[in-house]
Formats: C-alpha cells, sequence, structure tokens
C-alpha cells in the first residue's frame, strides 16, 4: 500500500506563507502560482520565508543578498547561478557584472565622479 504525503498548499494568487504556519524543514506550495516555500533559520534567532529556486533565492545563497533580485519600473535585475548580475530593460539584457568584476554594458556610457 503506498501513501500520499501532501505539503501545505494554496490557491490564492500572491499568498506567501508566515513563519507561524509552517515549522523547519517543512514546504509550503502555492500551485496557483507555481511557487515553493520553505522557512529559513536566520541563525540569530530569527526565521524568514524564502521561495525555492527564484532568482531572490539563487543571489540570496550566492551572498548577494536583497539587491540581486527585483524589479523598478521597466528594470529588472536578476543574479544566475554563476553570480552573474544582468541588468535588464523591457526585458532586453543592458548589462552585465561578473562575479570577477568584468563589466558588460550596451549602449553609450556616461561617468560620473571619476578620480
Amino acid at each position: 500500500m503506498t501513501s500520499k504525503v501532501l505539503s501545505k498548499r494554496s490557491t490564492v494568487p500572491g499568498k506567501v506563507p508566515t513563519t507561524a504556519q509552517i515549522d523547519l524543514g517543512e514546504l509550503a506550495i502555492n500551485t496557483r502560482d507555481g511557487k515553493l516555500f520553505l522557512k529559513r533559520d536566520n541563525g540569530n534567532g530569527t526565521f524568514t520565508i524564502v521561495e525555492v529556486g527564484s532568482p531572490q533565492a539563487v543571489a540570496s545563497s550566492l551572498g548577494l543578498g536583497a539587491f540581486a533580485y527585483g524589479a523598478v519600473g521597466d528594470w529588472t535585475v536578476a543574479a544566475d547561478a554563476n553570480g552573474t548580475l544582468r541588468f535588464f530593460h523591457d526585458v532586453v539584457a543592458r548589462m552585465r557584472l561578473e562575479p570577477n568584476g568584468n563589466l558588460t554594458v550596451s549602449g553609450d556610457i556616461t561617468a560620473f565622479g571619476a578620480p
């Protein structure tokens, strides 16, 4: 006889579990958004909810923090598994910053405050 194991789940778009709703090691799924979440122990007595596999989660695992993924207006910043930051405007790649410091920019460059 087989057993079915189900994680906590929601069908409400945009719903993310709270730290009070799931235990450490437990997974929660938003079946409407197709997102998987877990509870993270921050090591200082606090806990946060992390989206597993998202660009933000990948960036966080690389030590890039909250800056590494986000959208501001028509700009999107994302980090890949190699630690490269990619900057997009209107879904077009405009700039790439690699972990070794190499910066690739498309278009004109204007610099301010040069020494």
